[in-house]
């Protein structure tokens, strides 16, 4: 087994990427964007929360998909491909196989005695009404079940191809990843609406695949080539401008918020059906709004966030069970946030605290150093006090 130095940048943006995770979700609540899509939606909002969510929505799943190619690979170089596609079935599958059903049933519950108590109810429920069939999603474990797809493939052209690591650390070049990256990301979301949803369907989805496949396969050359990051950094003060202009730019563009008619049609047919001139310029914009927040959090993180953490170290290792969890947790908390006559931000505010503090409680107390905690994230010895 070869020794490897910890790489802290990672496990810092790792933990960074899971309260940004419980923030978006949380902000979703809050803005009027989202107010026919999202569970828990309250009729308290501010333009504020459409700016956070959509901008979140930008880099965060991608940055995790950074991260897992990157941990991929470090697992090849630190044992073998039979050991890493052992260790992810064990690490993924089992626990999505295991949670999928418990999840679900959350769901059901949290919705049925939100319909309950909420007044108003959310405009979603009327969709759940109307949708006689509704698809199976696998809910926010879609993260799972594509990194599960995303892996085996990985494993599978590992054994075909010797020439994987080197096409790999080609793509950790700077420029060409980006650019790379960023045509991807326009063909995979060309027949998606803007904002582009979660490829949360059972059957494996070709644009999922392809758009977070290249973050991961990103991931695998930053492993591969890491001085690469560090010599980008000189170029971070132009990766702020291009960000921040295609930021502004998407925000400006995004088109008006779905109907509830829209919803509705959408849920029966399965998907939106996105046309036309405008919504193609939109998605260029998108693409380069995605990769070029992903590159400056990445630049940001190996600069300031490249150093030991006892704090975040904890947090990256309790991030699996707080992603796990936080979804049902969030919406038992605001569903009955609806009926008080609070302030958005201080909705936001008690929604997001009960929320991280409920999380990381049941981890430190009942899943840390325990069955669950050996499950999703292996027997390790106590490092934490």
């Amino acid at each position: 087994m070869q020794y490897t130095p910890r790489f802290h940048f990672i496990d810092n943006l790792r933990s960074t990427a899971l309260i940004l995770g419980v923030i978006f979700h949380t902000a979703l609540t809050y803005g009027p964007y989202f107010k026919n899509i999202w569970l828990s939606a309250d009729p308290s909002n501010s333009v504020f929360f459409d700016v956070l969510s959509n901008w979140l929505h930008l880099f965060r799943m991608p940055l995790f998909f950074v991260i897992a190619g990157f941990c991929s690979a470090l697992i090849i170089q630190q044992n073998s491909t039979y050991a890493f596609i052992k260790l992810r079935l064990k690490r993924i599958l089992i626990p999505f196989i295991i949670f999928f059903p418990l999840l679900a049933a959350s769901f059901v519950h949290v919705l049925t005695w939100g319909a309950d108590i909420a007044d108003p109810v959310p405009a979603i429920f009327t969709v759940f009404k109307v949708i006689e069939t509704p698809q199976i999603s696998t809910m926010h474990l879609w993260f799972l079940w594509l990194l599960m797809q995303l892996c085996l493939l990985h494993w599978v052209i590992m054994h075909i191809s010797t020439r994987c690591q080197y096409l790999c650390s080609v793509f950790a070049k700077p420029i060409i990843a980006c650019l790379a990256i960023a045509t991807l990301s326009f063909a995979a979301l060309l027949g998606q609406p803007v904002p582009f949803p979660a490829p949360d369907k059972i059957q494996p989805q070709l644009w999922g695949l392809v758009f977070y496949g290249a973050f991961y396969v990103m991931g695998i050359g930053l492993h591969h080539k890491p001085y690469r990051l560090e010599c980008s950094i000189k170029t971070i003060i132009l990766t702020t401008i291009i960000a921040l202009i295609s930021v502004s730019l998407y925000l400006t563009y995004l088109p008006e918020p779905p109907t509830l008619e829209q919803v509705i049609e959408a849920a029966k047919q399965g998907s939106f059906t996105p046309t036309g001139w405008r919504h193609m310029r939109l998605v260029a914009i998108q693409a380069v709004a995605i990769v070029s927040w992903t590159v400056l959090v990445l630049q940001l993180g190996y600069l300031f966030l490249n150093r030991a953490n006892r704090l975040s170290r904890y947090l990256s290792e309790a991030s699996y069970w707080v992603y796990l969890v936080h979804v049902p947790l969030l919406l038992y908390i605001q569903f009955p946030l609806i009926n008080l006559d609070l302030s958005v931000f201080a909705k936001f505010t008690i929604s997001l605290l009960a929320t991280l503090s409920s999380s990381l409680l049941t981890y430190h107390f009942l899943v840390r150093g325990r069955f669950l905690g050996h499950l999703l994230n292996g027997k390790k010895k106590p490092e934490y006090t």
